[in-house]
């Protein structure tokens, strides 16, 4: 199985670490990486698109898919390719078990199936004799040689819902036709959930792997933030190594590369670049980007890139790390710069309205980002991540300089006695909402993550 480094769950800000350092410095063999047996990336005549959720992205075209992990609307999904013979004697036989099986009532495990087409079955079943208080629901579909498996539970009283939750979810589920589908969905395994953006929880983990450099692996996730996005990937930094503790601080050979904000596209975000000693005493690198995304937004969710030298899993034998600094450092840029959001067909930018204009004359789109001291280039609504106490999503005026956000934070016994502010300041990042539209008889409705509109008390 798949060993994903990375989860958004996790506390820590590069969990893979804690496996991608060596515990011992024993057996450190000397610093492969500087020999020149690898390829250039730029020596690459093609490099190849992917979809990845929302995303598209480009990789070299020797880049292989090593496997992955998918949810949609609360659902897991996995893949397996099969003929449709196969796929047919396995819901059959799925179905015969759950029949003759019985439940602790009496009643076969079966709860409820349904079999809209010939590709297509639906569960509602109990997994045990003695299971009694949550449904598990299995959806099955069988499209161009792959069988798609949904799984979820669902409360005993709520089977009916679920089941047809599940039948909608699996309607939508098309093959993809090229690498750079322009219908509005969710990319998975060779496959597309054809959607408008509301599923309410999607994330992936997809990893890949260069075949003519087979140390070398990418692993992509992509989470919609449910809750308050995360702090930034640097300010977890020092858990890391807290983490690491006694032995993290007898390890040697630990250096880094490169830190620091870097924004890709409309996505703010921070890389940590490291090179540190694997398991086998080669120095190997870990680039990591993350941009913490927005609250509830599916075209901003938190994205996370991890590039690692040195990879070995899967029983593959270990070998010289097969790139340079350089090396790394190209096909990192190149990677992640290609990063950008999946153009659709039936795009209508703000809905089709004519767009007031900024202060220079020119429409800025709906979703461009402002940082706290920046001139507000239009004037409109904008929301930042925090939990702002004039309100998360404020209106600013073109030409206002961005502010901070304000946010509460607890105080000790002994600061609340020394009378300390609990309110404190942050620089953040502002995203344009909505435009203001003045000739409006009232405040406009609630937005993305359902904060009220408030207006600024600095405009």
């Amino acid at each position: 199985m798949l060993r994903i480094p990375y989860h958004f769950r996790t506390v820590l800000a590069i969990p893979a670490l804690l496996s991608f350092i060596v515990f011992s410095t024993a057996n450190a063999a000397p610093d492969k990486a500087l020999k020149d047996q690898a390829m250039n990336p730029d020596e690459k005549k093609t490099w190849t698109t992917h979809c990845v959720g929302r995303f598209l992205i480009d990789l070299p075209a020797d880049a292989e898919y090593a496997g992955g992990y998918y949810e949609y609307g609360f659902a897991k999904i996995e893949r397996q390719p099969m003929d449709h013979g196969a796929f047919r004697q396995e819901v059959d036989s799925f179905e015969k078990r759950l029949r003759n099986t019985k439940h602790k009532s009496g009643a076969p495990l079966l709860v409820k199936q349904v079999a809209p087409d010939e590709n297509t079955r639906l569960f509602g079943y109990w997994m045990s004799k003695s299971q009694d208080v949550v449904v598990d629901i299995a959806g099955y579909r069988w499209l161009n040689g792959q069988r798609y498996l949904v799984r979820a539970i669902a409360d005993s009283d709520q089977v009916e819902g679920a089941v047809a939750d599940f039948r909608a979810m699996l309607a939508n589920l098309q093959a993809m036709k090229n690498d750079a589908p322009t219908k509005k969905g969710f990319c998975i395994e060779q496959a597309l959930i054809a959607d408008e953006g509301t599923s309410k929880n999607e994330n992936l983990n997809m990893r890949f792997r260069l075949k003519n450099s087979p140390d070398i692996v990418l692993d992509i996730a992509t989470n919609r933030n449910t809750g308050k996005p995360p702090e930034s990937l640097l300010s977890r930094k020092p858990s890391v190594f807290s983490g690491l503790g006694v032995l993290g601080a007898t390890i040697g050979g630990i250096s880094n590369i490169k830190e620091g904000d870097r924004k890709i596209g409309d996505y703010p975000g921070q890389e940590w670049l490291l090179k540190a000693p694997n398991d086998h005493g080669q120095k190997a690198h870990l680039f990591t980007w993350e941009a913490p995304g927005l609250y509830r937004d599916a075209l901003h969710p938190q994205i996370r890139f991890d590039l690692q030298s040195g990879n070995f899993d899967g029983g593959l034998d270990p070998r010289p790390i097969s790139m340079t600094d350089k090396q790394m450092l190209e096909l990192w840029d190149r990677i992640l710069n290609s990063l950008r959001l999946r153009p659709t067909d039936d795009e209508n930018g703000a809905g089709g309205k004519s767009s007031p204009q900024s202060n220079n004359g020119d429409v800025l789109p709906l979703g461009e980002f402002v940082r706290t001291g920046a001139i507000c280039p239009q004037t409109g609504y904008w929301q930042c991540p925090e939990n702002d106490v004039h309100g998360s999503t404020r209106l600013f005026k073109s030409g206002e300089a961005m502010p901070p956000a304000s946010v509460k934070r607890d105080l000790s016994f002994m600061e609340r006695i020394k009378g300390t502010n609990a309110e404190i300041s942050t620089n953040t990042v502002w995203r344009l909402v909505r435009y203001d539209e003045s000739s409006a008889t009232s405040l406009p409705m609630p937005i993305v993550g359902g904060d009220a509109v408030q207006p600024s008390s600095d405009a």
